[in-house]
């Protein structure tokens, strides 16, 4: 039987409380992942682009797993648009995901594969299983930016159950190059070590994605904390203005760079009062990253994570909590565990006093 384990990164911006060792150290780990594979990695990202210097460590391990047997495969979002983030459920960033990975591993033995939709849907997981047991996933992308200057999470678990579950998805993503017809009743609980963790894959589980999290809020007795870059799901906005206006405590950050503009359409629209006031409702209780405005080539400093902690179940993962995303490929994964909660609740609880702070 697996030693089952979970182990949690947070990432900070480091140019407001991050560790400046932090990148490097996130590069360790990840080669350090990659390379105790024996039989397989399988990688499924939506943002690969990283510097020399973070690259290294990284490239090294992948071909050298390749070089010694090791079957690596990277498959990559193809389908990135140039403006329109937020109404995909994306996260913002440029182009360029094929050229670095074929610069870097093009005639080596790591197998790329490109994954398209002509939904105009997105493969936005960000996710490696290796040896069928091991699972590194959460709410990061392999670049300096995501390593750097954005807040983030880094979930990593021992468990054949769930790698098994995250290999059924990768297998559909490599084997169409499409996300369409992936993550249908790819859905199911397991326990790793005292912690109960469901998953879920987009799109075929989209809409449960979102149902989840609003039965997450609407179930709450104690406590609700959001840390999510966008929130324009008009049923999690309800069900949060909901929760507030029944007197539970609602507390955490948002990216103020990203709702701004949203908001704004919002204001414009007649048949957006609701999710307008619904949402005026919740920003009150919580505080906004001032990110910098989105440009490709400028510093993509957003508040990045998708996180919700409802009582003593936290949900996190790719999914941006947008109603939108329920058509990307996504996973989100469901941890019922006191002590996970506590320490999702304790770090968002540090944002929130870092940039209240300005």
């Amino acid at each position: 039987m697996d030693v089952m384990t979970t182990e949690i990164t947070f990432l900070r911006d480091t140019a407001h409380g991050g560790a400046a060792a932090q990148p490097s150290t996130i590069a360790a780990q990840l080669a350090a992942f990659v390379g105790a594979a024996r039989s397989s990695v399988h990688i499924a990202i939506y943002d690969f682009r990283l510097g020399d210097a973070l690259a290294k460590p990284v490239v090294t391990a992948l071909t050298d797993a390749a070089a010694n047997g090791v079957d690596v495969r990277i498959a990559y979002d193809a389908s990135k648009p140039s403006t329109g983030f937020a109404a995909l459920g994306a996260d913002p960033a440029p182009p360029g995901t094929a050229q670095w990975l074929n610069s870097r591993f093009g005639g080596s033995g790591v197998a790329l594969r490109p994954v398209t939709t002509p939904s105009g849907k997105l493969m936005h997981d960000k996710y490696v299983v290796v040896d069928n047991r091991r699972v590194w996933t959460g709410s990061t992308n392999f670049t300096d930016d995501a390593w750097t200057r954005q807040e983030n999470n880094i979930l990593r678990f021992t468990s054949s159950a769930l790698a098994a579950a995250y290999e059924q998805d990768f297998d559909q993503l490599w084997e169409s190059g499409d996300i369409r017809r992936t993550g249908l009743d790819d859905r199911g609980t397991t326990t790793i070590g005292t912690e109960t963790v469901g998953w879920s894959f987009a799109p075929g589980e989209g809409p449960a994605m979102d149902a989840d999290l609003v039965g997450l809020v609407s179930g709450v007795r104690n406590r609700l904390v959001v840390a999510s870059m966008v929130i324009t799901s008009h049923a999690l906005l309800a069900a949060l203005a909901k929760a507030v206006s029944t007197g539970v405590h609602v507390s955490g950050m948002y990216d103020a760079g990203q709702m701004g503009p949203i908001a704004h359409e919002w204001a414009s629209s007649k048949s957006s009062a609701q999710t307008l006031a619904d949402w005026q409702t919740v920003a009150a209780k919580l505080v906004g990253k001032r990110s910098t405005p989105y440009s490709p080539t400028g510093v993509h400093d957003f508040m990045h994570l998708k996180v919700l902690v409802s009582d003593d179940t936290v949900a996190t993962g790719s999914y941006n909590f947008s109603a939108n995303a329920e058509g990307n490929a996504e996973n989100q994964l469901r941890l019922t565990s006191g002590r996970i909660a506590d320490s999702y609740a304790a770090f968002v609880a540090t944002l929130v006093e870092a940039y209240s702070a300005g």
